[in-house]
């Protein structure tokens, strides 16, 4: 088909045709004239509607053959332009990547890449490890081995037994498009000028000098696909991005097919995004996709018309000065151009797309206007239809995540989605939505799929073989394979372990350097002289590097309630019980009646007298903590954050009314019990909740309420239901138009000290005010967070009165942490890993490599009280807060395990001063004599694959055994 356009053709053209001139006469009736005029005017008409060729006359010809009318007929530039249009068209159709060969460049080679051998490995092979060499020359993988020798001038990288894996492939991201620091002019995400925006392309707001880049690289992502937001039915062209920083600050350097010329015989492909569901419910979804692709199919069939009738005139004539002309230029439309390369099979389909019945659309559309659908992304009730996906023509790939959402089209998601759409035959990959989530965490997600029962290789394989492929990109990246691109990752410790991060990354052969400035930002480069030691933090022997701690098979044999054979007891900031310290015999929690009789060794039948006729459980090793207590978001306040009939909704809390003591909102009063976020919460071992007011952009967002969450229908279901009706006076404070900074610091300051000598018992300002209950500030900002100190010394000072604030957020709480701990001011991390996504938390600290602290390394070392928040409502991790603690033990060498359990249990208790102080009984804290309120694992809670055996206590009715998570 290449050769069709050449001119050595003789045959005549199909289309062609002459108009002549109808002589009238002026002795005929006006009926008569009338009805030719009529005739000849809709001929003429109707005639300039159809393609016209016209035969190449010379002006000679014009004058001697008068009584014919020439259309003029496009020039013969414009007709080879289309040719080349055409001819393109069929080229790209027959294109191939050619994967029979071993790739001998890379065209994106890094300037700084030198020859490297990363020896004594353990290497992910795809399936198995390697323990050996990976030799990288040229910016490509070039040979991998054991005992690989190189010449002398080639760097050797020890990797001293620690697991090297593929560069991770982040398959939907909105960085450089949403820049982090959550500014408006750094949103370049969704063009929200029309429902239908194809023509619109991420490569031309792409900003390379995002500083999420140097975040999410350090983090392992070597690749991220740059999507379009979801706001429009159709949103654009996407791009496929490394991220390597360039000097240039050029971001078509950035692409992946950056380079790219006819000697790698290398298909570059376009991407697009499209999304369904409740993001564009404002529009006509399914009739506005049809009609779009309608339009295009139209233009793309008008384009194969052209290029069939210009095919016939260059076979008819060799010379192009006696060519017959089209009369109209090849049809081209900017506005659908990319959608008809969709349906030419020329680009790389992603859709946004959550429920059954959209999912189940899409396919339908793809069917019948005969296009492919690469990959379906979010998609968390893919695993109920995948008989559904595999109606299409291609096998889709469902991009998705370990953990929920907050939509109603999240509601259905499963944790064991992975294995149910592995089973059916479909891949599955693990993105970010970055910003919504914090790429550089991506590896989470599949640490936590492998947690909930995925294959360890399948686990690893979604974040680099299963989107390489989709991506149609799998020739150079997603594996560890001779001839691929040098895109590495060496990780600290296992990277399916909870807490690993990477060692050293590498993309095009180039070791990533997160000490220096990426970009030529004046911010970045003060930042340039905090360079710092990136020695082990927390040293790991060899063995432990690659070490991945297989599942325990410890269960529970559900014969009575004394539970036995415990092996360790984390109890309160200072106690805690260990069977090592015993000579190797079980601990003994004995319950009676919800209180706990006996704690420890001696609580056997020879001690004391167990419960008569009651359960007794083997534990085989169980370690045992304190109920969770989940702070930071309105747990039992909504349960979908996009429908507001879930909700309780956002209070209105008028600031400038005389009696707002008596009308300020009460959390307590909406709460709503055993929905579906509390039910996940209470399975993981979230005992309690400290739930605030929800407010959109108001100051003070009210009272916030402690109670149990496991109660199975309302409050009145026990008499202890609530563990406070009043737990903390909350405030927000907001950036937008409604109410400066100042005046919302100096309202905070006001409503105290107005009411600061009124009744307590009436009043919750004066009550907050003499620190009788905590005033929480949610802020993140170091300068907004001093303004809240600076009230607290004047209400000292001036009244002698301690006030509780308590700073919420708190992600550049680092910067003044002196004088929390001075002040005795608490903070609450949430999210409990700092994340810049916006202007007021552009300095907090990501930790390593990036910086060599985090946040909570620093108010650690200062002896600020801290506790970690929970982000639920975002993406449920309210039932991970023990992953986050864990988190941040694998990190820091100077925190203990009683430190770690405390950050989510007892810590959080005596901010909110949950725990009796003549008892010393309450949440987050274990004693005998005291409620049984415990979780218990089979194995240690701190990695991955430990499972809960059992939940008491949150109000529930008995012991929960074996919680199954969903």
């Amino acid at each position: 088909m290449s050769s069709i356009f050449k001119k050595d053709s003789t045959s005549r053209p199909l289309l062609g045709h002459e108009v002549s001139r109808h002589k009238t006469t002026n002795k005929r009736s006006y009926v008569v004239v009338g009805s030719f005029l009529l005739f000849g005017f809709s001929f003429i008409y109707l005639s300039r509607q159809l393609p016209t060729i016209a035969q190449q006359v010379s002006p000679q010809a014009i004058w001697h053959e008068s009584n014919k009318v020439i259309s003029p007929g496009i020039s013969l530039t414009s007709f080879e332009q289309g040719i080349e249009r055409c001819q393109y068209s069929l080229d790209r159709a027959e294109a191939q990547t050619n994967q029979t060969r071993t790739r001998h460049r890379n065209p994106r080679k890094a300037p700084d890449a030198t020859d490297l051998l990363i020896h004594h490995g353990h290497i992910w092979l795809g399936d198995r490890y390697l323990d050996g060499d990976i030799y990288l020359k040229d910016g490509l993988i070039a040979a991998i081995g054991k005992n690989l020798t190189v010449d002398k001038h080639v760097r050797v990288l020890n990797a001293a037994g620690r697991v090297v894996t593929p560069g991770i492939i982040d398959m939907h991201s909105h960085m450089t498009v949403d820049s982090l620091g959550g500014l408006n002019a750094a949103d370049d995400t969704n063009e929200m000028t029309s429902p239908t925006t194809p023509y619109v392309r991420v490569i031309d707001a792409l900003s390379p000098t995002d500083p999420g880049l140097k975040v999410v690289a350090s983090g392992g992502i070597t690749t991220s696909l740059i999507l379009p937001g979801s706001g429009n039915l159709m949103g654009g062209e996407a791009a496929v991005i490394k991220l390597r920083p360039t000097s240039s600050l050029s971001n078509q350097e950035m692409l992946i097919g950056a380079g790219v010329s006819d000697e790698d015989q290398e298909v570059v492909w376009r991407y697009m995004k499209m999304a369904c569901g409740e993001n564009p419910k404002g529009y006509y979804e399914n009739y506005l996709f049809r009609r779009k692709f309608e339009e295009a199919q139209d233009l793309m069939r008008r384009q194969d018309d052209w290029c069939d009738a210009a095919a016939r005139i260059k076979k008819a004539f060799p010379s192009s000065t006696d060519m017959t002309r089209l009369s109209e230029s090849y049809p081209h439309d900017l506005d659908l151009e990319s959608l008809v390369a969709l349906l030419r099979k020329q680009v790389n389909l992603n859709i946004h797309c959550y429920l059954p019945q959209d999912i189940e659309a899409m396919v339908h559309h793809s069917l019948e206007f005969d296009f492919e659908i690469a990959a379906f992304h979010h998609a968390l009730s893919a695993w109920q239809v995948p008989d559904i996906i595999k109606r299409a023509k291609t096998n889709i790939t469902i991009a998705t995540f370990a953990g929920n959402k907050k939509k109603k089209k999240a509601l259905d998601q499963n944790v064991h989605a992975p294995k149910i759409l592995d089973q059916a035959g479909i891949p599955v990959a693990f993105k970010s939505d970055h910003p919504v989530t914090n790429a550089r965490d991506l590896m989470h997600e599949a640490q936590k799929a492998y947690h909930y029962g995925f294959d360890e290789h399948k686990s690893l394989q979604s974040l680099t073989t299963v989107p390489a492929k989709s991506l149609n990109l799998d020739h150079r990246i997603g594996s560890i394979e001779i001839g691929k691109d040098a895109d590495i990752v060496i990780w600290e410790r296992h990277p399916l372990r909870l807490g690993a991060r990477p060692k050293h990354v590498f993309i095009d052969g180039a070791e990533l350097n997160f000490h220096l400035p990426w970009s030529k930002s004046i911010t970045e480069q003060e930042q340039e002289q905090h360079v710092f030691d990136t020695s082990d933090l927390i040293h790991l022997n060899e063995q432990e590097r690659h070490y991945l701690p297989p599942f325990s098979d410890n269960t529970m044999h559900v014969d009575s309630f004394v539970l036995k054979n415990i092996s360790q007891i984390y109890m309160n900031s200072t106690d805690a019980m260990d069977m090592k310290d015993t000579d190797g015999r079980g601990l003994y929690i004995v319950v009676k009646e919800g209180i706990i009789a006996c704690i420890g060794l001696v609580c056997d039948r020879d001690h004391i007298e167990w419960p008569v006729s009651s359960p007794v459980f083997e534990m085989g090793g169980a370690v045992v903590i304190p109920g969770i207590i989940s702070m930071g978001v309105p747990l039992g306040l909504a349960e979908i954050q996009a429908e507001e009939t879930t909700q309780d909704g956002y209070a209105k809390n008028d600031i400038s009314d005389e009696d707002i003591s008596k009308k300020v909102v009460r959390a307590v009063d909406g709460l709503k019990l055993n929905g579906l976020h509390l039910q996940k919460a209470y399975k993981a071992g979230v005992t309690t909740a400290v739930s605030q007011p929800m407010v959109a952009s108001d100051l003070l967002a009210g009272i916030s309420v402690a109670f149990r969450t496991g109660l199975q229908n309302t409050v009145l279901d026990t008499l202890d239901a609530l563990v406070k009706e009043e737990a903390a006076l909350n405030f927000v404070i907001h950036h937008g138009p409604s109410m400066t900074v100042s005046k919302q610091i100096a309202s905070i300051r006001d409503l105290l000290i107005d009411n600061i000598k009124k009744d307590p018992t009436r009043n919750v300002f004066a009550k907050a005010a003499r620190g009788q209950i905590p005033v929480v500030v949610q802020v993140d900002d170091k300068d907004e967070i001093a303004s809240i100190l600076l009230i607290k010394q004047s209400i000292a000072k001036d009244y002698k009165y301690d006030i509780k604030f308590v700073i919420l957020g708190g992600a550049e709480s680092h910067l003044v942490a002196e004088h929390l701990n001075r002040l005795d001011v608490p903070v609450v991390l949430m999210p409990a890993r700092c994340f810049a996504t916006t202007w007021q938390s552009r300095f907090c600290l990501t930790g390593p490599p990036v910086t060599p602290n985090t946040v909570l390394d620093i108010l650690l070392k200062h002896q600020v009280r801290v506790g970690l928040g929970s982000t639920d409502l975002d993406n449920g991790d309210a039932r991970n807060l023990i992953w986050e603690a864990g988190w941040n033990l694998a990190h820091n060498p100077n925190l203990s395990t009683l430190d770690a359990v405390g950050l989510i249990t007892w810590n959080l208790a005596s901010i909110f001063n949950l725990i009796d102080t003549n008892t010393l009984d309450g949440p987050g804290v274990l004693k005998q004599g005291g409620k049984a309120d415990f979780v218990a694992y089979n194995s240690n809670p701190f990695e991955f694959g430990s499972r809960v055996l059992m939940v008491n206590g949150g109000g529930h009715a008995g012991p929960t055994c074996f919680p199954k998570q969903v």
